[in-house]
C-alpha cells in the first residue's frame, strides 16, 4: 500500500511535521474508507506518481475530476498528505486525484511544474477508463501546490508543449498558495531570499515562476482561499493575486479563513460543510 512505503523526509519545523502526521494518519482512513488506486504511475521516477479515490458506484460516468497537489515548501510532501480531502469530493459525485511531483533541491524549477503537466497529461488520457470526463478537469493545491496548480492553469503555452489542449482546465483552486516571487519588494524580500528560493536554479527564474506574471489574458475561474495566520507568500500575494486576476476575462473569487493557520485551514476541507469543499462541489457539478 503506498501508505506504507514512503521514503523518509527530514524533520521541516513543529507545525508542520505535526500536520505531516496528521494528514497521512487522516489520508490513510480515508483510503480505508473509499473505492481507491493507488500508486499509479504518470512517469518513470518514484514520485511521478498519482492516488485515484472514486466514488462507491462502479459504473458512474462521465464525472468531473479534481486533482490536487500537496505542499511542503517545494522540498518535502507526497501525495500522501491530500488523500483526507477525497471522501466529500467523491461524494458529488466526483474523481479526486492526489498527484506527487519531483522535489527540490534535487529537481529544481521547471521540474516540478513540468510534473505537473505530466500528472495532468496523464489525467486527460487515462481517467475515462476510471469514470472520469477529461473535459471537466478541476485542479488545485496547498501551499507549494497551490503554486503549481496556479502556474499549470495560467502557463498555456506550457500546456501546450505537453499536448494539452487550451482550456482543459475549468477550475483552480489552490489554497494558501504561493503567486509571487520577488527579491526585491519589500514585504516578499526577506521570505524571497530564504524558503522562496529553494526551488529556483537562479533568480533569474523568479518572474517565470511567479503566477501573477502570466495571468494576462486569463479565462479559467479561480477560487483563491488563504488563512488569516497564514505567512506572507500567502496574505500578501493572494490578495495581490486576486486583484490581478480580477482584470481578466475569467471569474475570480476568494475567501479568508479566519481562526485557522497554514495547516488547519487545509485540514479543515475534509469537512463537506467546509466553504472551499462547497465551492468546489458546486463549481464541479455545474462543469
Amino acid at each position: 500500500m503506498a501508505f506504507d512505503s514512503l521514503p523518509p523526509q527530514s524533520p521541516i519545523n513543529p507545525r508542520a511535521d505535526a500536520y505531516a502526521e496528521t494528514a497521512l494518519t487522516l489520508s490513510k482512513e480515508a483510503a480505508a474508507r473509499c473505492r481507491c488506486v493507488l500508486d499509479v504511475p504518470y512517469g518513470d521516477d518514484y514520485w511521478q506518481k498519482v492516488d485515484i479515490y472514486l466514488p462507491d458506484d462502479p459504473s458512474a460516468t462521465g464525472l468531473p475530476v479534481f486533482m490536487n497537489l500537496h505542499g511542503g515548501g517545494w522540498t518535502h510532501g507526497y501525495k500522501e498528505w491530500l488523500g483526507f480531502q477525497a471522501p466529500p469530493i467523491v461524494s458529488l459525485p466526483a474523481i479526486y486525484v492526489s498527484a506527487s511531483y519531483r522535489l527540490a533541491p534535487d529537481h529544481l524549477y521547471p521540474t516540478p511544474l513540468e510534473d505537473t503537466f505530466r500528472a495532468l497529461k496523464w489525467t486527460v488520457d487515462h481517467i475515462a477508463g476510471h469514470g472520469g470526463d477529461p473535459n471537466r478537469i478541476f485542479i488545485g493545491g496547498h501551499s507549494a501546490g497551490g503554486h503549481l496548480s496556479s502556474l499549470a492553469t495560467l502557463r498555456r503555452d506550457m500546456a501546450a508543449d505537453f499536448g494539452l489542449p487550451d482550456g482543459v482546465i475549468k477550475g483552480c483552486f489552490p489554497v494558501s498558495g504561493v503567486y509571487e516571487i520577488d527579491f526585491e519588494d519589500a514585504d516578499l524580500k526577506e521570505w524571497a531570499e530564504g524558503p522562496g528560493s529553494v526551488m529556483l536554479r537562479s533568480r533569474d527564474d523568479a518572474k517565470a515562476a511567479s503566477p501573477i506574471a502570466h495571468i494576462e489574458g486569463n479565462r479559467t475561474p479561480f477560487y483563491i482561499t488563504w488563512a488569516d495566520g497564514d505567512g506572507i507568500y500567502a496574505t500578501v500575494t493572494g490578495p495581490r493575486m486576486v486583484e490581478a486576476l480580477s482584470q481578466q476575462p475569467g471569474r475570480v473569487a476568494w475567501h479568508v479563513f479566519e481562526d485557522k493557520n497554514h495547516f488547519s485551514v487545509n485540514l479543515d476541507m475534509a469537512d463537506e460543510s467546509n466553504r472551499w469543499v462547497q465551492t468546489l462541489r458546486s463549481w464541479m457539478a455545474v462543469s
